[in-house]
């Protein structure tokens, strides 16, 4: 299984981490924003994008890789799924290295995420990948990136849409419920990320035995 990791990490495209970037520009609103909940869902997307990127290839030729090396499909479903903490890893040190520069050049207002807010998106993060896989496995990865990489794209879109009702001098019933929401996820982030997390971990496991399930049953029969 380690083995299968290590592919998954030394095979990754340099493309990928340059595209990447992009993300940044996007969810930062072009480096002048610099809320929390946009470092949240920055670090979800960027990890995301970067792990579904390595199953990128035909499942064809993963089953072909799989015949060759002495692992079961267990195994090979479980260094997925585990791979996935190396691709967070690597997007966390990157996105608060971000922080870090945006914090001390940017004459923007920002600060350091917390533990709680790494946690939340380390929750979410799983919670998409988790729906990634059983879809691609059964349906492919073209349609299940593209299911799941609205989510991302959604939940910005409706950060984007609370902005604008804050900004509304009339929509006064609708930005004392967010605030009142705001205030409530600020004083209880702990119990907020470990809820995430026990769900996340729950559902992941499941999708895991899913995952399983499904590559049981298909034919890697390439002779």
């Amino acid at each position: 299984m380690n083995a299968l990791i290590r592919k998954d990490v030394y095979t990754q495209k340099t493309s990928t981490y340059l595209i990447s970037a992009l993300w940044f520009i996007i969810f930062t609103n072009f480096f002048t924003d610099g809320q929390p909940v946009r470092h949240v869902l920055l670090l979800i997307f960027v990890a995301y994008f970067i792990a579904i990127s390595t199953s990128s290839k035909a499942f064809e030729k993963e089953s072909v890789l799989l015949n060759s090396l002495p692992v079961t499909r267990k195994q090979f479903v479980v260094a997925k799924y585990a791979s996935g903490f190396i691709w967070f890893g690597l997007s966390t040190v990157a996105v608060l290295f971000y922080i870090f520069l945006f914090d001390t050049f940017a004459p923007f207002p920002t600060r350091m995420m917390t533990v709680p807010e790494l946690l939340i998106a380390l929750g979410f993060f799983y919670l998409i990948l988790s729906l990634f896989y059983p879809l691609q496995y059964k349906a492919g990865y073209v349609l299940a990136s593209s299911l799941t990489i609205a989510l991302p794209l959604l939940s910005m879109m409706s950060f984007r849409i609370i902005l604008n009702i804050m900004e509304n001098p009339r929509m006064v019933a609708e930005q004392k419920f967010f605030l009142q929401t705001a205030e409530l996820i600020t004083t209880n982030q702990w119990t907020i990320a470990f809820s995430i997390v026990l769900v996340s971990a729950l559902l992941t496991w499941l999708s895991i035995l899913l995952s399983i399930r499904i590559i049981s049953k298909t034919d890697f029969d390439h002779s």
